[in-house]
């Protein structure tokens, strides 16, 4: 019987095993044909189809996908756009606007396309091993063991090692090839007994086989045991010696089937070798071009921005696909602890770090437990799991949530994530997310580019550097890599050092925030780098004393983990001490997790623009920030100040942070796409794509700007130039503090919310306005005409969570009481927000919730923020001046065109409006209207910049009272269809069940 590698699964989590597929292959002897495609898709997919969820089968681009409804045209495209470049392994931007399924389309087009892959994969790589064989059967196989390393029962040079991001659908070719060494089929004369691989042998010949390692050529190959009247002897005749060479050659091309195939294609070029068809040809050829290469089949990592918007995705998977796979889900210590002294702390993470280093964390010591829960195996209730499915278990169990989530994650093949995990090297090493070969979808991915910028940039304060080096001069005392903390102690003084120098210029001052950049044009980026101590030798030497440490670190925990001492040797004399007691001497001081970050994020930082091969020199600025600290203010930090016991003299003035700051997105997201075989970018707000292949530094060959599902009769879009008194509304920031101006909107807002249904958005370009238009409103009266049809809401600046999700929660309720379906409230609501806000951003305001949206301005950025007039600037030293001078008005840029400084901030403030105006119409019967009081939306260029789904459908109007009555005939006739739609609902028979 073959060996067989034996790999011990927690119960429960025991997974939909590939052991079928790869029986089928073993199955093979002789010239017995392949199984078909459809066994191999069939045959225990790791993707499996629910009988539980009823849905219909389709064919998009050759793959088979199932799905719970007849799709929406746009849905077919995305699906077929999606498979096209999965097939292709390229990358694509999908733009479908919300509410037209997009995230049912892209779930089931990715793991009906993972399905099929595997399927076809383990097809060619069956109809290869045939097709070996047959070659084998009538010519002669090199020695392959000559240029490659012998093959033993542990090893297996054809295939790569097995990684987390390929997970062993393909693992038949490891275990298949040390089969096909010990069991072949029948090669030599018809005298020689038939020794077939294990779904073939007879029961007598399969109890005297056993696996041994060749003594000389390191193969494992069959030992023939002698027994009572067995006529074969030891093979000794040079018949018998050809035929073990031919079984030993047969078995190494059978372990290296890419480099057998080569071999048998390069014959193939004069004419077909005996034994073989042209067709054999044609099938290696196709498992050279599209196979070979593949030790695994694709994960699915799924992005999105938030943690709510991943358990909307979980959600979709669970409720309306039918297909179940290994799956997993990664979020924060801060989601997912349940010891309740750590979720009370300052920072869980610390605190986790601390109750594991004294070993006071129990649900840390029992997490393996919830590995074996019956509820997350497959066929389980919660086989597709979010966040509060597995916290709610490790509750229940008192097993961690947050380490059981990271150890399925390592099993699973569909993972969700928000896409920071993805972005960020340091999170993404910390939550072992690999993406070599692997799909990566990022769902509402406009603001990739800004979420990149970010992971490729460094912040560290004085305080946080005054921790590091308190920490070393701890670590120091206590012996421990005395040199190592020694430089990194001497590099946070110097930096702290050099932060608080007073004689620092500070060439950009807003309100209390000054900064100082650098490269000056009197001072190259290298110099400051010198001041800090940052030259290629210190940061080659900083990387080494940083993997010491981590080494150390890692080392330590494994000693103390290992039979409870430091030493991993049980010692008597630890036998009489309490618990505490052994804790402590347990204990092994190390530098926090918070300080190990900084250094980790410092140190990528610098390899990119210190060291001599560094590729993004040029793409970093340097800078000082010096900030008021919050602190000593008595009124916001009292309490945190006494519950620490520091008095406020104690407290420094200012905080300084030292900022690397990225200008390019894509420092990191090129490598993500040079290690991914495909990124999707999805939103249904991607527009204006101009800037992505640009800035990401990554080449998207298809884009797809679907349709929205809402019929253009059940919205009106509409832009009005001029308000109820004639005045230009044309929100530029010179017009901000016009009465004219301010008295404009209030009156048309107040004039549009006496005739709009229900609830009503209104978007204007920043809180400033926002507060200087409400108190003006009050004092003209127009907020208390607008008070008199909708209740006041106005998101705030700053707000915590909490207070927005009350605030959400309380227009929600409102806009519910006193109900009745097909007629509006007698008093709906209105929700004064800010772009980019948290209104803007992933909020569903569905039906009643939003009838109306208001667009006042063109919100571009803050012109005078550091970060984009560094980023405007950085642009324009990167575009060609003759590239400039052209931008502003094409409609388009040429692969690998840099972006000028003034396209690239167009692009940020029309993403902004699209954001915002994707808040209404989120299925296929809403309805609304979108109302742009702004006349620069009269230029063609500028609705050009707008989404696909509306751009073709806004209507102009030089006067608002024309504009207002085409908006009421708007508004009744929709009400009317509704009133006729709940009519016909409620008079409708109901079946008996």
């Amino acid at each position: 019987m073959a060996a067989a590698t034996t790999t011990v699964k927690p119960q429960g989590l025991k997974r939909t095993a590939p052991e079928a597929a790869e029986s089928m292959i073993l199955s093979q002897t002789g010239d017995q044909a392949p199984p078909t495609f459809e066994q191999y898709l069939n045959s225990k997919n790791r993707v499996r189809i629910s009988s539980d969820t009823k849905c219909s089968t389709y064919y998009i681009g050759g793959v088979q996908i199932h799905f719970p409804f007849a799709p929406y045209p746009s849905q077919l495209g995305m699906m077929n756009h999606m498979i096209r470049a999965l097939n292709g392994s390229h990358n694509t931007m999908i733009e479908s606007p919300t509410g037209s399924g997009k995230s049912l389309a892209l779930l089931c087009a990715a793991l009906g396309w993972r399905r099929h892959f595997a399927a076809k994969n383990t097809q060619s790589k069956a109809s290869v091993i045939h097709i070996i064989r047959r070659f084998a059967k009538h010519n002669s196989l090199p020695d392959f063991t000559e240029a490659k390393p012998p093959m033993t029962s542990k090893s297996e040079p054809a295939v790569k090692s097995e990684t987390l991001e390929n997970k062993p659908e393909s693992a038949e070719l490891a275990e298949m090839g040390q089969a096909e060494l010990t069991a072949e089929p029948k090669l030599e004369t018809e005298s020689k007994p038939n020794i077939s691989c294990n779904n073939g042998v007879d029961e007598n010949s399969s109890k005297r086989m056993r696996l041994v390692k060749g003594a000389e050529d390191d193969i494992a190959r069959p030992k023939i045991n002698h027994v009572k009247g067995d006529p074969m002897e030891e093979p000794n005749t040079r018949e018998e010696l050809g035929g073990d060479i031919k079984r030993k050659r047969l078995g190494a091309a059978l372990g290296d089937l890419p480099q057998t195939a080569t071999y048998i294609l390069n014959l193939a070029k004069s004419c077909v070798p005996p034994g073989l068809e042209a067709g054999d040809i044609s099938k290696l050829e196709d498992y050279k071009k599209n196979y070979a290469h593949i030790s695994g089949i694709p994960r699915i990592y799924f992005g999105s921005r938030t943690h709510k918007q991943v358990s909307q995705l979980v959600d979709e998977l669970r409720r309306k696909t039918p297909y179940r796979i290994p799956m997993a889900v990664l979020g924060s210590r801060k989601q997912m602890c349940i010891h309740a002294k750590a979720r009370k702390a300052d920072s869980v993470d610390e605190m986790c770090s601390e109750l594991k280093d004294k070993d006071e964390c129990g649900p840390y010591t029992r997490y393996r437990s919830l590995l074996g829960a019956k509820s997350l195996a497959q066929g389980g209730k919660n086989e597709i799991w979010d966040i509060e499915d597995i916290v709610q278990l490790g509750k229940q169990t008192m097993s961690c949530p947050y380490y059981a989530s990271r150890e399925i994650g390592g099993e699973a093949d569909l993972i969700f994530c928000p896409y920071n995990y993805i972005l960020d090297p340091g999170v993404r090493d910390a939550a072992g997310i690999s993406l070599n070969g692997n799909v990566i979808i990022l769902d509402e991915a406009h603001n990739i580019e800004g979420a990149a910028r970010d992971a490729a940039s460094k912040e560290i304060t004085d305080a946080q550097l005054g921790i590091l080096f308190s920490e070393c001069e701890n670590m120091i005392k206590e012996t421990i890599l005395p040199d190592v903390h020694l430089r990194i102690a001497k590099m946070a003084e110097n930096i702290c050092f050099w932060l608080r120098n007073e004689q620092n210029t500070y060439e950009f001052r807003d309100y209390e925030t000054n900064t100082c950049v650098w490269p000056k044009p009197n001072i190259p980026l290298n110099a400051v780098l010198a001041q800090l101590g940052f030259t290629p030798h210190s940061v080659c030497q900083l990387e080494a004393d940083y993997n010491s440490i981590e080494m150390y670190i890692k080392e330590s925990h494994k000693s103390k983990d290992d039979f409870g001492s430091l030493d991993g040797i049980f010692h008597p004399e630890m036998a009489h001490k309490s618990d505490s007691e052994k804790r402590m001497e347990k204990l092994v001081p190390h530098l926090s997790g918070a300080s190990m970050r900084h250094l980790s994020g410092l140190l990528r930082v610098l390899k990119h623009i210190v060291l001599d091969d560094g590729p993004f020199k040029s793409d970093y600025k340097v800078a000082i920030i010096r900030t008021p600290n919050p602190m000593r203010d008595p009124r916001n930090a009292r309490n945190h100040r006494q519950s620490r016991g520091i008095e406020i003299a104690e407290i420094p003035h200012f905080i300084n942070t030292l900022a690397f700051w990225a200008m390019s997105p894509g420092i990191v997201f090129a490598e993500i796409s040079q290690l991914s075989r495909t990124i999707v970018l999805t939103s249904g707000t991607l527009s204006p794509i101009d800037s992505y292949a640009s800035e990401l530094r990554t080449e998207f060959q298809s884009t797809l700007e679907a349709n929205h599902v809402v019929e253009p009769s059940r919205f009106k879009a509409m832009c009005i130039k001029t308000g109820p008194s004639g005045g230009l509304l044309e929100g530029k920031y010179k017009n901000a503090d016009m009465l004219l101006f301010q008295d404009d909107l209030g009156k048309a807002i107040s004039s549009i919310a006496a005739r709009c249904p229900d609830g009503m958005l209104v978007f204007v370009t920043s809180y400033s306005l926002l507060n200087k238009l409400i108190a003006r409103w009050e004092v003209t009266g127009d907020l208390a005409e607008i008070a008199v049809h909708k209740e006041i809401f106005t998101e705030g600046q700053g707000s915590s969570k909490e207070e927005f999700d009350k605030l959400l929660s309380s227009y929600r309720q409102l806009m519910k009481k006193d109900r009745n379906d097909g007629t509006p409230l007698a008093r709906g609501a209105i929700m004064f927000a800010v772009y980019r806000g948290k209104v803007s951003e992933g909020i569903d305001f569905s039906d009643h919730l939003c009838r109306t949206i208001v667009n006042i301005g063109i919100p571009y950025p803050a012109f005078k923020d550091v970060k984009v007039i560094l980023k405007r600037d950085y642009n324009d030293s990167h575009c060609a001046p003759q590239q400039r001078q052209y931008q502003q008005y094409q409609q388009g840029l040429s692969s690998g065109q840099m972006l000028s400084g003034s396209k690239w901030y167009d692009i940020q403030a029309f993403r902004a409006i699209n954001q915002a105006l994707g808040r209404c119409l989120r299925h296929k019967m809403d309805w609304g209207a979108i109302i742009l009081l702004e006349s620069r939306f009269a230029y063609a260029w500028n609705i050009s910049q707008l989404s696909k789904w509306i751009r073709n459908h806004v209507q102009v109007y030089n006067g608002f009272a024309e504009a207002k009555a085409e908006l009421d005939n708007f508004y009744d006739l929709r009400i009317q269809d509704d009133k006729a739609s709940s009519e016909i609902i409620k008079h409708s028979p109901v079946d008996d069940e």
